[in-house]
């Protein structure tokens, strides 16, 4: 099963596409592969630190950590 892909198009410095490039060429990847698993691994720290943060405001009776703000 292949995961599902949303389109995303952006515009990328001259160093950071020449980077793609060479690193594409390399190893017999397209730019678009490689951005991808970038943005990916990136993605999943994001995720990994917001659910300890959750957990830690949690543990600390903060009310933000189920969604509420500071004076609920």
């Amino acid at each position: 099963m292949s995961l599902e892909l949303k389109d995303f198009r952006g515009k990328l410095t001259v160093e950071t596409d020449a980077v793609l490039d060479a690193e594409a060429r390399v190893h017999g990847q397209d730019k678009s592969e490689i951005v991808r698993e970038i943005m990916h691994a990136w993605a999943l720290r994001k995720i990994n630190a917001a659910t300890v943060l959750h957990r830690i405001m949690k543990s600390e009776g903060l009310a933000a950590a189920d969604g509420g703000g500071p004076d609920k």
